[in-house]
Parts: C-alpha cells; structure tokens; sequence
C-alpha cells in the first residue's frame, strides 16, 4: 500500500511554481517498441519460451542520448520478457528498461554484478509505467527515477547531477540495472508476481547481455534486489523467492546464473495488518491499511484541505480493484507451485469490502496515473472522503467510524480488528489475501519468509524517514526524535523486528546473519524524513547541498559492502542524522 512519487507528483500538477516533477506521460507520444502492438504486453507468449526468456529488445541510446540525465558511456534498452503470473504456467509478457556500461559489464573471474530497481507506485496502467517513460522513472531525479539525488521543495530543496547519482555510479561500476514495469492492471501488491517480475527481469537482462556482448558477457552474476514502498514490497519478495524461483522455472535459453546477495529496502510497504499474537509491542490498529485509511496528507505543508490528499482511498483504488479483478479472471493451476494467492480462497467480491459509493471511486482511480491529469482525477474522485461520515469507501466494520466523529478528524481503520475476529466469508476473503500478500515471518503463506542463498541468510538494509506518514512510521508526542520511533508508530521497525526476533538475531542464539534498520529524522529544512525523501536522502553521502553523491551514502555502502561479501552478522538500529 504505497504512494511511490504521489506526493511529490501532485505537488507538481497543484502548484504550478514546482517545475522538476513528473510530466504526463513525456513519452507517449514515441514508439513503445517493443512492448506495445500485436506481439507486446498482454497478447500471448509464444510456445517454447519460457519464465526469464527475453523476447525483444529497443536500444533506446540514439533516442535518449540527449535527454537530461542519460547516463554517460552506456547503453539503455527497454525490453519485453517472459515471466509468470498467478501460478507457473501462467506465462505473461511484460516490459521493462535495461541499463549497462557501453563496453558490457565488467566481469572478474567471469563474473559480473546485476541490481534490479522496484520501482514505487505510480499507476497499474501499462502507460504508467516505467519502460512508458524512461527520462522520468530510469534516469529522473529522485524518487521517481535514478538519475539525479532529489528531495525537499522551496528553502529545502536539494538537486544534484546525475553525475554523481546512483545510476551514472552503477554504470561507473560496471554493473548492470534491470527496471520491471510489474505485469499491468491486477497485480498491484501481489508479492508472487512482483517478484517474478522483478526476478525474470533480471535473467531477461542477463540473456541481452550474452546477446549484446557475446563472449565478453559473464557466466555469472552476484546479484541484489532494491526497491522502494510499493517497490519495496517486490524487491523483498522477490528476495524471499529467489532461491526457489531461479531453481523451480527456468528459461528455454541459456542464462547466466544469478547469485542473490543481499536486499535493500526503502519505505517498504510491510504491516499491511498486525497479528498482535505474533508481534510483540503491537495492538490491533496499529496495521499500515488501518493507519492510512483516513489519513489525509498535507501536499504543501500547510493544513489546507483543498491542497490534502486522502491517501488511503487512493490506495485501496488500487489494492481492492485490482485484486477482485485478478481473482476473478486468473484462477490458479490446481497443481500450482507458486501461488499468487491462497489456494482455498474464496471469490472476492468487491461489494463484500467497499461501499456503492467506493465501488464507484475504485473504477474511477484505477484508470488513472500518477501524473499530471491523472493526480488531479484521482484527488478530485478521493476528496469526498474528508468527510468520512457523509462519505464511507468501505463497509462499516473496516471504516470504523466514531460515534463522536467530527469532519477532517483523524481515526483509524477498523481492518485488523474485522480481520482478527470477522466470520463472514466475504470479509475472511479479503482478510486471507491480505495476510498471504505479507512480506517477512508475518505472510501466511508457503514461502520462505526471508531472503536466503544456499541456506544462508542475505543481508537485508530497510532505510525509513521518521516523519512518513504514508508508510507510517512517525515519531510520537514526547518521543525523542533522536531514537527509532516504536513499532506501534513504524511500520519499518515492526517489520525490522519480526526479522531481527524469528530470523536475524532470535533470542538466546548466535545472530544469522545482517539486518540493519536505518532512519532518517526530521530536521527542519534539511532532513524532510518523508515518504518521497527517502530515497534520495538514502542516496546521499550527505544531507548538504553540495554533496549529493551516491558513492559513500548509507545505498551505496550497503549495495558495495553486500557485492563484496563484507558484511558480518547481526542486528543493528540506528539514526543517521
């Protein structure tokens, strides 16, 4: 349940002295090769290919080598490959961008190094994402893109070169980037197919390499997975099935083998309900769903309702709608492997968790973008919802309304308590999709509930702003804001506790392996500590204006520390600022 660049993007269309956000779609105007037409997303796979298997290829290099902030001496290809939805033998086609050193990737002892980027939420829609418009979401300013560190607005803003950002650095170093696009329209949060997406994109990205460079190309990749809030959610995923996936499908051409090797995070959408049973220091409401539910998010700063968003309904636009689609159109193999959601699940009918009036705003919503028209149709189709007495998206149980509700007052939602105790079929549903769609030790589901190689832990880094208030995690009244806000107000460190106590670091016995939780507090104009700063300021080597470098930022030191095998077991909190 995450935002990705919504702030920052609706900022961007509402105030019109903002110039460096997202425009509406740049590129829809130029060729969608080779993702769109008779042979792109959505049409069939052809017989004999298989999960990772690249399809086709665009250089995109002589298109782009002009636009601002494309990568120096590199090479950028967006690319249509084979992955897997629902189950296994559900093979989809879905898009993507490739990023590489001009001469190939530099390969030691015939191996070479591969991140891929789960990128956040910015639609469901194929014309929403990434490989749709790569100036803005590969090589665009942070958090929307790669390219240039970015975060803050007026006195407190901070834009660097894309000189010194994490893409020019990767391609300094020789590695390869892989960007999915996440298969389109049903899948939004769906943890199995985000991380196949993400999985097979890396493998697509190593069959391009092979083609491109021929024997030059390495037999090996040490390989990472990064990703930010709904990205984040993916990239552990598709840490948590790495081992399992790249074992049990397999491409029909010859692939380089990947070695999964560590996982960052950033605002990772986790907690979407707590099992308080389970989660020590945790009450029912203290779930992600409940907290955002009727949360309205002030967009300049200042507590004026025309320039807020009610972020939860935007979100649930997205989960609910795209989740009873999926459920009624894709039903699982009966011998399935690798399902996308519970076996046994009942149907999901959407009448069973929205109102008529929600029914309405959902089928509005998730048609739109986050960007230019598209923020202002969604905020214009949520707004109603500021008055949640008048205006209820969801049925009663889960909107939880007070009886001494008073219009714009904050609550929250009532979905972990409907959930802990509701009998209803149509409710327990919904409430079973939402615990399989977990990531970490919480997921009821039968996948490993951590990211693992050969039997060993990976090294996991979760990077988190203390003044998020989409992936809530805010620093109480009367907390220190010097100390990582408690579980029941971050849904980082809940989810860094359910690792560090059942996997990393359990009582009583020798830590497993690394797992650092590092966030950001609010200071003023130098550290926003938002949900849209995070990744920038996680980029950073510094939070001056002057040093906005990717080399030596707490990403970089992670990502290069993991490459090299050079981080040792245990748990560490700390704030960096």
């Amino acid at each position: 349940m995450v935002v990705g660049a919504l702030v920052i993007v609706l900022f961007a269309s509402l105030v019109t002295t903002r110039t460096d956000g997202p425009t509406a779609h740049a590129a829809a105007t130029t060729s969608q090769s080779p993702c769109s037409g008779s042979k792109g997303v959505g049409t069939n796979v052809l017989a004999g290919l298989g999960p990772g298997d690249l399809v086709a290829a665009t250089d995109l290099s002589a298109q782009y080598q002009s636009s601002s902030g494309f990568p120096k001496k590199s090479r950028v290809w967006r690319i249509l490959y084979v992955s897997t939805g629902v189950d296994e033998t559900d093979l989809q086609l879905v898009c993507g961008l490739v990023a590489a050193p001009k001469a190939g990737p530099r390969v030691t002892n015939a191996r070479a190094k591969m991140l891929t980027w789960a990128h956040g939420t910015n639609g469901v829609r194929q014309r929403c994402l990434p490989s749709w418009d790569p100036a803005q979401r590969l090589w665009g300013k942070t958090p929307g893109g790669l390219g240039s560190i970015s975060w803050g607005v007026l006195l407190g803003a901070r834009n660097g070169s894309a000189s010194t950002g994490p893409l020019q650095h990767a391609m300094n170093e020789g590695w390869v980037v892989a960007l999915p696009d996440y298969q389109p329209n049903d899948t939004y949060v769906v943890g199995k197919i985000a991380a196949a997406n993400v999985l097979d994109s890396a493998r697509a990205a190593a069959q391009l390499m092979t083609q491109t460079f021929s024997e030059q190309a390495p037999l090996d990749y040490d390989y990472l997975s990064w990703g930010y809030s709904q990205g984040g959610h993916a990239a552990m995923w598709a840490g948590q099935l790495a081992e399992s996936y790249l074992r049990d499908t397999q491409p029909s051409q010859p692939t380089a083998a990947l070695k999964l090797v560590g996982v960052a995070l950033e605002a990772p959408a986790s907690n979407f309900l707590v099992q308080p049973d389970r989660q020590p220091g945790l009450s029912l409401g203290d779930g992600l769903t409940d907290w955002i539910m009727h949360e309205s998010i002030e967009l300049v700063g200042l507590p004026v309702a025309a320039l807020e968003l009610q972020v939860g309904p935007a979100l649930f636009s997205y989960i609910f709608g795209s989740w009873s689609k999926l459920a009624a159109s894709s039903p699982l193999a009966a011998n399935a492997s690798f399902p996308a959601y519970p076996k046994t699940a009942a149907p999901l009918e959407l009448g069973n968790i929205a109102t008529a009036k929600g029914q309405k705003t959902i089928a509005k919503v998730i048609t739109q973008c986050l960007d230019g028209s598209g923020t202002k149709t969604i905020k214009a189709a949520v707004s109603q919802y500021r008055n949640a007495k008048e205006n209820q998206m969801l049925v009663p149980s889960l909107w939880n309304l007070p009886a001494d509700y008073k219009t714009g007052d904050f609550f929250k939602g009532g979905l972990d308590q409907t959930c802990a105790t509701t009998t209803e079929p149509g409710l327990v549903a919904w409430c079973d999709w939402v615990r399989w769609q977990l990531p970490g030790p919480t997921g009821v589901n039968p996948y490993p509930k951590y990211p693992a190689w050969a039997g060993e832990t990976v090294p996991l880094f979760i990077a988190q702003g203390s003044d998020d208030t989409v992936i809530h995690c805010v620093v109480a009244d009367g907390f220190s804001s010097k100390k990582i806000p408690s579980a029941a107000n971050c849904m980082s460190k809940a989810f860094y506790d359910s690792l560090a106590n059942e996997i990393y670091c359990p009582v009583d016995s020798l830590a497993r392996g690394y797992l650092e939780l590092a966030v950001f507090r609010k200071q003023a104009l130098r550290s926003p500590a938002s949900h849209i700063s995070i990744p920038g300021q996680t980029a950073a080597r510094s939070l001056s204006k002057s040093d906005l470098t990717f080399a030596g930022s707490p990403a970089e030191r992670f990502i290069s520390k993991a490459f090299a095998d050079g981080l040792p077991n245990g748990c560490q909190t700390r704030v960096i600022n």
